[in-house]
């Protein structure tokens, strides 16, 4: 199955919805995941609080990629869920970040959720962080692309305009 298949399926079971963001709000997540990113890169931040970031920025990345695909998750429990599903869809040239992403997405759930205590190490760390850089190189990159695309529309002069006389 198709990619732009598998997105119109999860449309159909209500888990993701249609939406047409603009420049800024995509530019919005990734100011945000920047800023993230650099806090997560910090070593004299907690283990937990470097984690939480580096989190906190692929999950701004993730949702950044889902809207220049023109979709964007429904505001119910999973949605976080969804877009870690489809990161290497999302972001295939940072597929390496797939194995941190995973983990980060399971140490998160079963901390938040379960009330357990998880054990950040040190490697863990740097594997996030190096992943969700790949990550952000990448999206960066897309929105590149869509900036452009999203300037070419503005130029084209809407079908509902009358022709001029």
């Amino acid at each position: 199955m198709r990619f732009g298949e598998r997105l119109e399926q999860l449309v159909q079971r209500g888990m993701l919805k249609h939406h047409e963001p603009s420049v800024d709000e995509v530019k919005q997540h990734l100011d945000n995941a920047s800023n993230l990113l650099k806090d997560a890169k910090k070593r004299d931040v907690s283990p937990i609080g470097r984690f939480e970031t580096a989190n906190i920025a692929a999950h701004a990345l993730l949702t950044a990629a889902m809207k220049m695909y023109g979709y964007r998750p429904e505001d119910a429990r999973g949605h976080r869920n969804i877009l870690y599903q489809l990161h290497k869809d999302l972001i295939p040239g940072a597929a390496n970040a797939a194995n941190a992403l995973e983990r980060a997405l399971n140490l998160r759930n079963r901390s938040e959720y379960d009330g357990e205590a998880v054990d950040i190490t040190e490697g863990f760390l740097e594997d996030l962080v190096k992943g969700v850089a790949s990550m952000h190189e990448e999206v960066t990159h897309s929105f590149k692309q869509f900036q452009k695309g999203q300037a070419s529309k503005a130029e084209k002069p809407s079908a509902n305009k009358s022709k001029p006389r």
